[in-house]
């Protein structure tokens, strides 16, 4: 087989696994309940604000000014017109996605290096193909579970926070695009990390620590006012994939791409050489 047949069959397999057993549904349903709950209240705590907001105040001028304080100022001037509930969906996403890679993805390797099924892989495709697979897969598995997060609170903003649909669907799907690198990047992570334990409970404690560690640093970095050690961590590229800027966008895009795939090539050559 060719390595491209051998990713999508590993990828496959992969996702079929993750949403058949069941931790993968208790997530599923979990993250979609939870972004049913989150949801109603960001939508109404869009309306309320909305309709409680003084009459002598213009609400984009508002908005600008608040998202200018977040962003640059041409990214807030972009985002003035935005669904507000769908901009904290974007924000509770982004804080949620690294955690939901690490229980989704830590046990992918570890687990079937534990109980030696991984064996019956490596005679059947290559030890590069088999962990972009498994990287490609988990990263597939945690879209589809945000996904489902999203569309709920997108329905919600529509009928409780009273927004015309084609709002929702543009801004909901260009916030949607935003964590679709930076869970990508979180998942090389993940991936790297996870592999060098055949035991699932270290790999994700070492997988919770490593994403934990880079936090500090970029909690550091603003502290510091040190801006390049912020990259460190994947979120802190949000503001540059937001912006109205297409050259900031392609580095943001082209920076957590890097990152994913420097990791899960470098988790493809370490498991080429691991006894398994």
């Amino acid at each position: 087989m060719s390595p491209i047949t051998e990713v999508a069959l590993v990828t496959g397999r992969e996702l079929r696994k993750s949403f058949r057993s069941t931790k993968g549904v208790l997530l599923a349903v979990l993250s979609i309940a939870g972004g049913a709950g989150l949801a109603m209240l960001f939508a109404w705590l869009d309306r309320v604000r909305r309709e409680n907001l003084p009459p002598e105040i213009d609400w984009r001028a508002a908005q600008e000014q608040f998202f200018s304080r977040w962003y640059a100022p041409e990214t807030g001037k972009a985002l003035a017109s935005c669904p507000y509930s769908l901009w904290m969906m974007l924000v509770a996403t982004l804080w949620l996605a690294p955690w939901l890679v690490a229980l989704m993805a830590f046990d992918a390797v570890s687990g079937e290096m534990q109980h030696r099924t991984v064996c019956f892989w490596t005679i059947r495709v290559q030890r590069g193909s088999y962990m972009i697979g498994k990287c490609l897969g988990a990263w597939t598995a945690v879209l589809a579970v945000m996904l489902g997060m999203n569309l709920v609170v997108w329905t919600a903003t529509a009928f409780v926070g009273h927004w015309p649909a084609a709002d929702v669907v543009q801004w909901g799907a260009r916030f949607f695009a935003v964590t679709l690198p930076i869970s990508a990047a979180w998942c090389g992570i993940a991936t790297l990390v996870g592999s060098q334990f055949k035991t699932p409970i270290l790999s994700l404690l070492f997988i919770c620590a490593t994403f934990f560690c880079l936090w500090l640093v970029r909690v550091s970095a603003g502290f510091a006012e040190t801006r390049w050690l912020a990259y460190a961590y994947p979120n802190a590229f949000d503001g540059l994939l937001l912006s109205p800027n297409l050259a900031d966008v392609a580095r943001g895009v082209v920076s957590t791409g890097l990152t994913a795939v420097a990791t899960a090539s470098a988790a493809a050559l370490v498991f080429q050489r691991k006894d398994v």
